[in-house]
């Protein structure tokens, strides 16, 4: 499904990345980790084509998407949520999701196909019955739902989520935890997770990619993850997982 080779990007003199290569298969949920300036951002930047690499090739079902657009790479069926939910707050619950049924991917909806799928998405994620109401008006972590709905409206084959843990309390990462668990399980998306509280992405990942200073230092199993001296001296200071 998804390959990088070699994928580096700078800024300046500044490498963010450095000859990463991994890949994620289809109806995996793979978890990456690092300490904060590890490059974990700027990799999914790269995938979806914000900051386009400056070496290195990622591949999405066999197409190139170095040199695409956002909308375009969205478009071949990769969405993505962000830290901070970048929902549309002025408009209601049911608009944002319906923005992504109908611009997320090339299948273009009708407009009552869009909000059909819309409803289907805030059932599945538990905002069902809210549709009406100013999205600006959701806590925290009922954007980040949102937002995971908006994601999921565009049928992607792989989402993105970017610390969407951030913020909540254990019960909320509990909800947002099941809620990428049974996307893959039930709507065949694979997830590439990017997350800083531990106990969610070691229970629920099939694998655990770990960056350090841009480059990656470990790929694989939970279980190998945690037990990585490596990955314990990087990411945790020499503290176990």
């Amino acid at each position: 499904m998804l390959t990088a080779n070699g994928v580096t990007k700078t800024f300046g003199g500044l490498t963010a990345v450095d000859d990463v290569t991994f890949e994620i298969g289809e109806q995996e949920i793979v978890g990456l980790i690092g300490p904060n300036g590890a490059g974990k951002t700027t990799l999914f930047n790269t995938i979806t084509g914000v900051h386009p690499p400056n070496a290195g090739s990622i591949t999405f079902n066999d197409a190139e998407l170095t040199g695409m657009e956002p909308h375009q790479i969205a478009r071949l069926g990769v969405a993505r949520t962000f830290q901070t939910a970048r929902t549309f707050n002025e408009s209601s619950v049911l608009e944002n999701v319906v923005v992504g049924a109908v611009f997320g991917n090339e299948s273009s909806p009708s407009l009552d196909a869009a909000e059909d799928r819309a409803h289907d998405c805030l059932e599945f994620v538990g905002l069902d019955g809210r549709g009406e109401e100013e999205a600006g008006s959701l806590t925290i972590a009922d954007r980040k739902l949102l937002e995971l709905a908006k994601g999921i409206a565009a049928e992607p084959d792989l989402i993105l989520v970017d610390e969407i843990g951030a913020g909540l309390t254990g019960a909320e990462i509990a909800t947002i935890t099941d809620t990428l668990e049974r996307a893959r399980a039930e709507r065949g998306i694979s997830v590439f997770w990017i997350e800083h509280v531990m106990e969610a992405i070691m229970s629920s990942t099939d694998r655990i990619i770990v960056l350090n200073q841009g480059r990656k230092i470990a790929d694989g199993s939970p279980a190998e993850v945690r037990d990585d001296p490596q990955v314990a001296e990087a990411y945790l200071g020499g503290v176990e997982v």
